[in-house]
């Protein structure tokens, strides 16, 4: 590691040798970046904001060579990714994705169906930046921000007649992507677009794949002070959405198995989204969005032939495992009243439903094996049928008020959540299992609170104290999915976060930091082993400690653009039966480190390197298995654009070929002194992509 290093510094110091830094380059570009997250559609330069927050432009996300939004995501201060889900400041996998609202355009992602949002329905060509705001948008989207939000604002339709894009990618493991951008002004008022990609890819493990549709129509008329907006999208993924983790003797033999590599999952989306957007007098604003949204999702295991525990062998014919559709609605409107020079009140209310019917299919022995030499036979039988409706209302109060050189906001949100899931199930002979059919409801009440203070000491420099608190009940997916013998009770967690930080610019320096103070109680965990008997979800009998540190800073030159983040994060459970152990799957230490450099005109070089320190895994509440390794990774990248709106573009992924898992969970028994059923999900090696594009 310390090789690697080494030749990292090597690189970016023979860089600084040749620069000189500029001094008439603007390089409070990073401070004045406005924001819309805090407080929806209001424009809000990060320096006003009380919140650590990451901005990543369309241009950085050109000129680094990120080819979707995960890639981007990686290097924020206090972000990793663990299997397919980010983390932010310590949340446990398998759990993160439910306490981290992602959100299009104002539009939380994060299905109420049951599935976890999902960044490969989003184009990373259609993103203008995304803002990640850490510990904030609870008052507005409620306890599924606990942890915070990342908001992907789109592109808007250009300011001339025609525009578009045309492009083509290809790399490692047979990936392909095509993809078209088309617009047009078609009055002083009316504009429309189309937008299409597609993509498929094999995967690192054996038999995965993954082939994503994407296709998506939009149109927006400008009104006095105001717009109208109409969005409709398709998207369709077809691959192995769920690959199990592999013990350490198939990790050794063979890192890239895959038990299930014939798994096949077919997810679909419909969405319809409207805006509006309206300044009704001068001091009065409204805002709204709505979106409709059919999803059908299925998947469905191939024919085998495996073995019982008597090594008897036994034939299962190819089924279908699940079949859900989901039918949702969201609405979020408010009205903003401007009562002084940068001060407003803001009233807001979010209604949203969802009716999910959902089939479920398993296997019984139809014929047992007469003999050694003989095959068994296993045949699919229709094992369960759901009927989930979901209902939330939430209303809220924002204030934002300034004093001189001083800014303070505060919030409160009272939401309503509604579950009534009628499940009825039958054994192998189609008669009705008493132990697995009822009905079962919900309605919990609660109340999210925020408290902030900022104050600017100059156009370069400010501090900022932010309080929050949240209370999240559990979701759709753990509601259905609950593990009553370890929690009888449903439980809201609780989660106060207390943050002090700062931000400002030394010449061509940029700095921010900030210290927080995570206090959880009943956090809501998800045991990894408990999935195939349905009941993985349950409320940690004891309080959690999360206190930590953040850094970021970039540098400017006029060729050469440097960037550090450090996230140290002492983390603890400080009452329960796991009092004083380490919460499970959480680092103490990352960091990433990166250089853009621009030799000449239209050549960009960028490489990012990202570290993860060590942790318990996942699941390891007791803390009695060894810890898992560290990791790092360096991505490199290179774009060259030519003057006629021709680019083309290539790199390497994980450049030193490290060979880690980016997931490891086990299965806590309080009676194991070791554990020795951990699983590994192993990471890719080095691979390799390049592409063209043609703008116009």
């Amino acid at each position: 590691m310390y090789k690697k290093i080494g030749i990292l510094a090597l690189i970016i110091s023979l860089s600084l040798f040749a620069e000189e830094t500029t001094k008439e380059k603007d390089y409070g570009v990073r401070l004045n970046e406005s924001t819309i997250t805090t407080e929806r559609y209001e424009e809000t330069p990060v320096i006003e904001t009380a919140k650590n927050i990451t901005v990543i432009t369309s241009e950085e996300i050109e000129r680094r060579g990120y080819r979707n939004v995960e890639d981007a995501l990686k290097v924020v201060p206090g972000l990793f990714l663990t299997d397919g889900s980010f983390s932010m400041r310590g949340q446990t996998p398998k759990i993160a994705d439910k306490t981290l609202v992602v959100l299009v355009d104002g539009v939380p992602q994060n299905g109420m169906d049951n599935r976890q949002y999902d960044l490969d329905f989003i184009p990373i060509e259609q993103v203008e930046k995304i803002e990640v705001v850490p510990a904030g948008g609870a008052i507005m989207y409620g306890g599924n921000a606990t942890a915070g939000v990342i908001n992907i604002i789109t592109k808007d339709n250009e300011n001339k007649k025609y525009w578009g894009n045309v492009g083509v990618e290809g790399g490692s493991y047979d990936y392909r992507k095509y993809k078209l951008n088309y617009g047009m002004n078609l009055t002083d008022r009316l504009d429309a677009e189309v937008n299409y990609s597609t993509s498929d890819k094999k995967g690192y493990r054996e038999g995965e794949k993954k082939d994503l549709d994407f296709i998506q129509v939009g149109t927006n008329y400008k009104l006095d002070d105001g717009k109208l907006g109409f969005k409709y999208s398709h998207n369709k993924k077809v691959g192995n959405d769920r690959i199990k983790g592999i013990t350490k003797q198939q990790y050794i033999e063979n890192r890239r198995y895959n038990k299930e590599a014939g798994r096949l999952g077919t997810d679909e989306q419909d969405k319809y989204i409207l805006t509006f957007d309206k300044k009704l007098t001068d001091n009065l604003e409204f805002s709204s969005v709505v979106e409709y949204r059919e999803r059908d999702y299925k998947y469905k295991y191939p024919s085998e032939i495996s073995y019982d525990k008597k090594n008897n062998l036994y034939f299962t014919p190819a089924y279908v495992k699940r079949i859900r559709n989901t039918e949702s609605f969201y609405l979020n409107s408010q009205l903003k009243y401007n009562y002084l020079d940068n001060s407003h009140l803001i009233l807001g209310g979010d209604y949203s439903k969802a009716k999910v019917k959902e089939k479920s299919f398993s296997t019984t022995t139809t014929k047992k094996p007469s003999s050694s030499n003989d095959i068994g036979k296993k045949s699919p039988y229709f094992a369960s049928n759901t009927n989930i409706d979901f209902k939330a209302i939430g209303g809220y109060i924002l204030n934002k008020y300034s004093y001189n050189n001083f800014i303070f906001t505060q919030g409160i949100r009272v939401e309503k959540n509604e579950f009534d899931e009628d499940k009825k199930a039958f054994d192998s002979e189609g008669k009705i299992d008493s132990k697995e059919t009822g009905r079962t409801k919900d309605s919990p009440i609660n109340t999210n609170y925020e408290l902030t203070a900022n104050y600017l000491f100059d156009e370069d420099t400010s501090v900022f104290f932010s309080y929050n608190r949240v209370k999240r009940s559990p979701s759709l997916t753990e509601f259905s999915s609950w593990w009553d013998e370890k929690s009888p009770k449903k439980d809201p967690q609780t989660v106060d976060t207390l943050e002090l930080g700062t931000k400002t610019l030394i010449e061509n320096i940029y700095l921010a930091g900030s210290i927080f103070y995570i206090a959880g109680d009943k956090e809501i965990m998800y045991d990894s082993e408990k999935p195939m008997e349905g009941n993985s979800f349950y409320n940690l009998n004891g309080k959690t400690e999360r206190i930590g540190l953040e850094l970021a800073s970039e540098q400017y030159f006029d060729k050469l653009t440097l960037r550090e983040n450090f996230t140290y994060m002492h983390n603890e459970i400080t009452d329960g039966p796991y009092k004083g152990n380490e919460i499970p799957g959480v680092s103490k230490i990352m960091y990433s480190f990166g250089a853009t450099y621009e030799p000449f005109s239209n050549l960009i070089f960028n490489i990012d390197t990202i570290y993860h320190g060590k942790s318990y895994v996942s699941g390891d509440f007791y803390n009695r298995a060894s810890k898992a390794d560290d990791y790092m990774v360096t991505n490199l990248s290179a774009r060259y654009n030519f003057n006629n709106g021709l680019s083309v573009y290539g790199g390497i992924n994980n450049l030193f070929n490290e060979q880690y898992c980016d997931y490891i969970s086990v299965s806590t028994s309080e009676n194991a002194s070791k554990p020795s059923n951990i699983k590994y999900s192993s990471a890719p090696e080095r691979n390799y992509y390049i592409g063209m594009e043609y703008k116009f």
